[in-house]
Parts: structure tokens; C-alpha cells; sequence
């Protein structure tokens, strides 16, 4: 990318395969993890309340950057990055397709992390 013209200065150089939700659910049932299932409204009054008990707000504060028991409104901006995905075709890249490893070292994160107190 860096050998494109001066012109082209724009880039989303992320992944186009997308991962799906239930994937991820899988690999945290598989690694031993129920979660529970809930409405927004329910799991806001869950974070609001966990966010009253200080040693739960040190489990939250990675989670702040997206607006968790806030008032202020998180917008995405959309963006697209077919241009950049022709662009790195051009150049010999094609992003691989997610494997299920992906899933299984992102579970293993989160669990290190002790959020569930669980091993895998």
C-alpha cells in the first residue's frame, strides 16, 4: 500500500469475512461458558448495577470505551473498504477466511482475563 500513489491516502485495511455471532457463542459453550441471553435494556440495568460495587467496575473499565452504564450516545461511522481490498488485491493480498482458531484464541483471551473464573 505504501507504494500506491500519493493520491490514494484513504485505506480500511480490515478483514472482509466477517464472523458470525453464533460462532462465537459456540466456542465460549465449548470452552465450558453458558451466557445468558438478554434483552439491552436488561443487561444496561445489569452494568448499571455492577458499575456501584468497585471491584466490579475494574472488570468494566476495558468495556468503557463503548459507552457501558453512560449517558453519552456511541455512533458507528460507516465505512466500506472495497477500495482498499482492490487495492491490496492489486498488490497480491487476499485476507484468509476466518478459521475456527480465531474463535478458540478469542474465548481464550477473554478467559484470561478471569472474567468467568474458568480455565480452559
Amino acid at each position: 500500500m505504501a507504494q500506491t500513489p500519493k493520491e490514494c491516502v484513504v485505506f480500511h485495511p480490515n478483514n472482509t469475512h466477517r464472523q458470525f455471532h453464533s460462532d462465537v457463542l459456540n466456542g465460549f459453550a465449548d470452552a465450558g461458558i453458558t451466557l445468558k441471553r438478554v434483552e439491552p435494556e436488561e443487561f444496561q440495568q445489569a452494568v448499571d448495577r455492577m458499575m456501584d460495587n468497585p471491584d466490579l467496575v475494574t472488570l468494566l473499565r476495558p468495556l468503557m470505551a463503548y459507552n457501558l452504564g453512560g449517558n453519552r450516545k456511541v455512533r458507528s461511522i460507516e465505512s466500506t473498504n472495497d477500495y482498499t481490498t482492490q487495492v491490496l488485491y492489486r498488490c497480491g493480498f487476499q485476507w484468509p477466511p476466518t478459521a475456527a482458531d480465531y474463535v478458540h484464541r478469542f474465548v481464550d483471551t477473554i478467559i484470561g482475563f478471569d472474567y468467568f473464573n474458568v480455565s480452559r
